[in-house]
């Protein structure tokens, strides 16, 4: 466990070494970010209630948007930690809808979180200056 915290720290020290405005964002969807922040916030609603339909929908949807960033960053070799946050946060998902599948809500909502901090982690680094 302490490992884990020790790669994240680092991976999030370089990442906020890179400078977002170094980044052309001129192709950038912001719509697909606020949908996938929209999202994520569904998620956490409907896996709370125990949704499992609901939070199945979201989840589809949110992967979708994720696909959307893994490819859009696939192109962007000046952030090259994105692709591989925007792959941890689908490998999440999956995790997450695996859990719903399962009924398992506990765990559900522990993959919520860790979708929630992939995203906080990759927009500390790389989100588009305003």
């Amino acid at each position: 466990m302490r490992r884990k915290w020790l790669a994240a720290g680092v991976a999030s020290m370089l990442a906020a070494s890179l400078s977002a405005a170094d980044i052309d964002f001129s192709d950038f969807d912001d719509a697909v970010m606020r949908d996938m922040d929209d999202g994520i916030k569904e998620l956490d609603a409907t896996v709370s209630a125990q949704n499992r339909a609901g939070a199945l929908a979201t989840a589809a949807s949110l992967d979708d948007s994720l696909a959307w960033v893994e490819k859009y960053f696939t192109n962007k070799p000046e952030a090259p930690l994105a692709l591989g946050y925007a792959r941890d946060t689908r490998a999440n998902v999956k995790a997450l809808v695996a859990s719903l599948e399962a009924q398992d809500f506990d765990t559900a909502y522990t993959h919520v979180r860790a979708v929630a901090r992939s995203c906080k982690v990759c927009h500390e680094a790389y989100k588009p200056p305003e």
